[in-house]
């Protein structure tokens, strides 16, 4: 963890460390389980958490008309998961670098309980609501990802460029980094997550929005009940970025709503809206539930460890380094 970003959460580190074991004690009633509190009276959501899993954010397209699959279905598809990642590890195709290997995934290899074949529960046919103008932007901008033109570090994508790869970033698009640890202190919620070591604190106190555009927007948050409720806004305007998952870019027009519901000793229910009129026909949601059971997901347990992308970023040097000896060689055949 870099030193920088270990000061900024040391101040909220310290002061848990203060807080006895007994003191959270108090609870909630769930059902049949009892949901601890925090000495102030809030729920406990710390821990570190993750929502690696099989299901995709969107239905494909040859389960048009499938919302869930049966047990033997989900059961089949993690076997299959399985079964091609052992048989293809390692191996890349010809005239390619290749990429990483096993060892170094750890992207899940189960489907939710709900076995939803979408996360996205809203609409009802398990797809990102696009304009058409929008959506033919999207796709131009996927279509771009490793294929260029690569004239400079901006041709890379936000994600490449060791930035972010937007929010909300417990979204199970990546094949690693998929944890988030919550610590809490009377007044703020303090979320770092382990892509990128993205840190947002988060203000439960009632105080204004300053305004000022960033990356991942300007985050404040309530308590309705026992649901944490995280409205995100302020988005800096960056249109000229690509981004590996364009529906998550940051643009002014973006409205995030982020619920955070503690129903079990290793389980919350978490939900996110986004709306965007500008590039969306209606708001739409998504539900990707989080645990600190690592295991029953398939991915590996333990802390959160840094994500050192920026101390030397081979990638782009290469990347672009490649670009430029392809070009030498076409003019040589010239």
């Amino acid at each position: 963890m870099s030193d920088r970003l270990l000061a900024s959460i040391r101040p909220v580190m310290a002061l848990l460390a203060l807080v006895p074991a007994s003191a959270l004690g108090q609870t909630s009633a769930v059902g049949d389980w009892t949901a601890p509190r925090t000495p102030w009276g809030e729920p406990d959501l710390q821990g570190v958490w993750t929502s690696a899993t099989l299901t995709p954010l969107e239905r494909p397209g040859r389960q048009s008309d499938k919302a869930e699959l049966t047990a033997e279905e989900a059961a089949a598809a993690e076997r299959r998961t399985i079964e091609n990642r052992a048989a293809n590890d390692g191996k890349s195709a010809p005239g390619s670098v290749g990429g990483y290997n096993q060892v170094w995934m750890d992207a899940g290899s189960v489907i939710t309980k709900s076995r939803r074949t979408s996360l996205i529960v809203d609409p009802p046919e398990g797809v990102i609501p696009w304009k058409p103008g929008a959506k033919e932007a999207s796709d131009r901008e996927r279509a771009r990802y490793g294929v260029g033109p690569f004239d400079t570090w901006t041709d890379m994508d936000t994600g490449e460029r060791c930035l972010t790869d937007g929010l909300p970033n417990m979204v199970p698009l990546q094949p690693y980094n998929m944890n988030l640890q919550v610590l809490q202190t009377p007044g703020e919620v303090v979320m770092l997550h382990e892509m990128y070591h993205e840190l947002r604190v988060i203000p439960l106190d009632g105080r204004p929005l300053t305004g000022i555009a960033q990356w991942t927007g300007e985050a404040r948050g309530h308590w309705e009940g026992d649901t944490l409720v995280v409205e995100t806004i302020n988005f800096a305007d960056r249109p000229d970025t690509y981004w590996s998952a364009p529906w998550r870019k940051s643009r002014p027009s973006l409205r995030l709503v982020e619920r955070f519901t503690r129903v079990g000793p290793e389980t919350i229910d978490y939900t996110f809206t986004l709306e965007d009129p500008q590039v969306f026909t209606q708001p739409w949601t998504a539900a990707a539930p989080m645990t600190t059971d690592h295991a029953s997901r398939g991915v590996t347990s333990g802390q959160i460890w840094e994500y050192a992308c920026h101390e030397r970023n081979y990638s782009m040097i290469n990347v672009l380094g490649g670009a430029r000896a392809e070009e030498a060689a076409a003019a040589r055949d010239e």
